[in-house]
């Protein structure tokens, strides 16, 4: 059998839904092999798309509902011995993308037959629950790694002049070198961010008291205000109290809990128990005032329970916990 054959049927029935977790994982690798594997798979994707259709915006939802290629690598919690390990598995995502192909051409027909006769841009939206990560594979072949509990979306349009990635969250960005198309546009609620294929991660959560982008490598330009701030790699864009700042920063920390480090230099310990909900799923109350603000540097891996990093807190720091229920923890000072 001829090895691009083969490939191209895989490719074939990702489209149809038709692949298991282990194939979807399979063909993911092969794309990252190479430029030229990535190519050929976006390749067959266009030559999927109808060639014939008298509606345009039926035509581009349909063709960008297939290229939603949402391939998670997404951490689900496996409960055992009463709060163990973490285990990692890929949803069902292909299976579902039929459906989203059929919905698409319901959604087209209902927003353009409305008496308004007005087209409108869909938006895709991928969200991660907390508890768990995902990478998101974009039409332009760019990935996004997506934290706990965050979000983007972007427009039908993606490909034809509208880059735009609108987060709720945190996410790492490797954006895709296309100097003939449209710049790459993240925007944030409290910014923009204009790219031109790089390496950044940016930290958007709305319960956090900043919004932060560092730059690991490329060039991007932060647009605010009017203003627009170029950051060079090894800087942090740091905006709290509708006022910013540019600072030098260690940018591969930023980013490490992408590969299952947590890596933090001075931060609340309010900071910290806020990113351990969304790492473990699970509630913790801090009790002392005095505690949440408390400043934190330290790392550790994902691989351990929650009860182990709480007990490393307790070895380090004046304070002690209590598990109050099966998903709900109080940390207190020590009296």
């Amino acid at each position: 059998m001829n090895p691009t054959d083969s490939i191209h049927r895989k490719i074939l029935s990702y489209f149809n839904g038709q692949l298991t977790d282990e194939e979807e994982a399979e063909l993911l690798e092969w794309i990252k092999q190479s430029e030229k594997n990535k190519q050929y798979f976006f390749k067959v994707k266009e030559e999927l798309d109808p060639d014939k259709m008298s509606n345009e915006f039926v035509k581009s939802s349909y063709a960008e509902l297939k290229s939603r290629l949402v391939i998670n690598n997404e951490f689900k919690r496996s409960v055992s011995s009463g709060f163990r390990h973490l285990r990692i598995s890929l949803p069902r995502v292909a299976a579902m993308l039929v459906l989203a192909i059929a919905l698409g051409f319901s959604l087209a027909y209902l927003l353009t037959n409305t008496q308004f006769q007005k087209e409108e841009i869909v938006w895709f939206e991928s969200q991660t629950p907390r508890g768990e990560k995902s990478r998101v594979l974009l039409p332009d072949g760019s990935l996004v790694w997506l934290n706990s509990e965050s979000s983007i979306s972007y427009p039908a349009d993606f490909m034809k002049g509208n880059r735009i990635i609108k987060l709720t969250g945190e996410a790492y960005f490797d954006v895709a070198k296309l100097p003939s198309h449209a710049p790459f546009i993240v925007q944030t609620p409290s910014y923009a961010i204009r790219v031109l294929g790089t390496q950044f991660n940016v930290m958007a959560y709305a319960d956090f008291d900043r919004t932060e982008t560092t730059l690991i490598e490329g060039k991007i330009e932060i647009q605010y205000a009017n203003q627009v701030i170029d950051v060079a790699p090894g800087e942090s864009f740091v905006y709290k109290n509708n006022k910013y700042q540019l600072k030098k920063t260690n940018a591969a920390q930023s980013a490490m809990w992408k590969d299952d480090v947590f890596d933090f230099d001075q931060i609340t310990f309010e900071e910290l128990v806020r990113r351990l909900e969304r790492w473990y799923d699970v509630d913790i109350e801090i009790k002392s005032e005095q505690l949440k603000s408390t400043t934190y540097s330290g790392a550790f891996k994902n691989e351990e329970t929650l009860e182990e990093v709480l007990t490393t807190f307790e070895l380090s720091m004046p304070v002690r916990f209590e598990r109050e229920d099966f998903r709900k923890f109080s940390i207190d000072l020590k009296k």
